[in-house]
């Protein structure tokens, strides 16, 4: 990496013009000086001033000659004032001056070295300084954690300002996703001096979430303890995400695979046993006792057929029907529909908003819509309240629907998303993965928060008006 050197011409600056000028000034009037007193005098010593201002001056010959200039001075004095009896002094003080003009110009030109040599790493730190601030996010940190110092990508990245996260330490940040034995093994290995390193999950001011690349260096004092943490990390969130991607994509090709067996070696059985027990069911009378024991067969069988089609509906989607409607009318529906369930049909339900026109499919919205009433139903137990709020932003739709209940714990609330993952007895954890690629079909996005305040929100935002369908080929 090149680096700056302060200019190197011996006049190119008024400063050193001015210094050289005062320098020749002074040499002049301690050579006048000296010229009019007896050699016995030492006044030539003083001439160590006019090599000493080279130490402000950026002519690096400067030194070396004005040692060479003033010891000629000396000489000049020495030969002028020399007489049939010169003191014997002079044969002792003249040559240690010349001496202390010569350390002096040494002294001088190596501090001038040092000087610019130090002003050379200055310059090089700065720069790597702001090539790093360029490139990655960076904090540092006293040895208890305290934020003493973040750069401009921090802010920009985390969404608070520098002024907030100086005195905090990380977890301000902290997005409560990793283990507290990953936390105690990052601590325990910068303690001990070492480089740690790992990839973290952290989230912003506004809840967003976000992933970096982390590197911490401890930086060692005289003992080896360290007395300071520097952490370099670089935002590797669209490379997860992509990452996320690839995994669901293998994930629906096993799920597509499993379900075509399912469907074909399962559902089928099922509806031959389902048909001989209502068989059976028709020929017992009202009050045989084993009578309840078949209904309940039965409705396990229609909740096992009900996942066979869950699973058939995420692993092979059908593409959208786009028409043109109104979301009210289409949200009041679905409101109806949660009534017919018994955890829905004592739930206070309001709706708020504009009266937004839709182009999308109907059926599918009105499906995910009514998943997520029965999520927050079911969560609440049948008692509370659902706000849904309607809103248009830059052309597209944003439905919110946000519940009274208890919420999600913080330590699953990345897995509602994930097939096959549920809290309930019955379900088989498909509702919301489904309703998530409905989101996507559309063009849109499916997403969950749970503020400090309780209850939990999803957001669906979708297109005002969606992408056509591409058109199937023809057998």
């Amino acid at each position: 990496m090149r680096t700056l050197e302060p200019p190197q011409g011996h006049v190119d600056k008024p400063r050193d013009a001015l210094i050289h000028l005062a320098g020749m000034t002074l040499a002049a009037a301690i050579f006048a000086v000296d010229l009019s007193l007896p050699l016995a005098y030492a006044i030539g010593i003083l001439y160590v001033l006019v090599i000493v201002l080279g130490l402000w001056t950026d002519w690096r010959p400067y030194p070396v000659l004005s040692a060479m200039g003033v010891t000629t001075l000396l000489v000049l004095d020495v030969v002028a004032g020399w007489s049939d009896n010169p003191p014997p002094v002079i044969f002792v003080d003249r040559p240690l001056m010349a001496l202390v003009f010569i350390a002096t110009a040494t002294i001088v030109a190596r501090f001038k070295q040092l000087e610019r040599q130090s002003f050379a790493n200055v310059q090089q730190l700065e720069d790597l300084k702001r090539a790093l601030d360029h490139a990655a996010i960076v904090a540092t940190t006293d040895v208890t954690g305290r934020i003493t110092y973040v750069n401009d990508k921090f802010c920009e990245i985390s969404g608070y300002s520098r002024e907030e996260l100086l005195g905090q330490d990380h977890r301000i940040i902290n997005s409560g996703y990793h283990s507290k034995a990953f936390i105690r093994d990052l601590w325990r290995t910068i303690a001990n001096g070492r480089v740690w390193h790992a990839e973290f999950r952290n989230r912003a001011k506004d809840g967003r979430f976000y992933w970096v690349d982390t590197t911490i260096v401890p930086f060692l004092d005289a003992r080896g303890k360290p007395h300071q943490y520097i952490a370099i990390r670089f935002d590797i969130t669209a490379r997860k995400a992509a990452e996320a991607r690839l995994a669901q994509q293998a994930a629906l090709a096993r799920v597509g695979q499993m379900a075509a067996v399912v469907a074909h070696e399962v559902r089928n059985p099922l509806a031959g046993i389902k048909g001989a027990l209502q068989v059976l069911m028709s020929r017992r009378k009202a009050t045989d006792p084993e009578l309840p024991v078949m209904r309940d067969v039965v409705g396990r069988i229609d909740s096992l057929g009900e996942l066979i089609n869950d699973l058939m509906i995420f692993a092979r989607p059908r593409p959208p029907r786009p028409t043109t409607f109104q979301l009210r009318p289409l949200l009041a529906e679905a409101i109806g529909m949660l009534r017919r369930d018994p955890a829905g049909a004592s739930l206070e339900v309001a709706i708020e908003g504009p009266n937004v026109t839709l182009t999308a499919d109907e059926e599918l919205i009105r499906a995910t819509v009514l998943n997520l009433l029965l999520n927050a139903a079911q969560a609440m137990n049948g008692q509370g309240r659902v706000t849904m709020t309607i809103a248009e932003q830059e052309k597209r739709c944003v439905l919110q629907i946000r519940d009274t209940g208890p919420g999600i714990p913080p330590e699953i609330r990345d897995q509602v998303f994930e097939p096959f993952f549920t809290t309930k007895a019955r379900g088989g954890g498909l509702g919301l993965p489904i309703a998530r690629r409905t989101a996507e079909l559309h063009g849109g996005t499916l997403t969950l928060a749970c503020p400090d305040s309780g209850g939990t929100v999803f957001t669906l935002n979708v297109p005002l008006r969606a992408l056509p369908a591409p058109e199937e080929p023809a057998a």
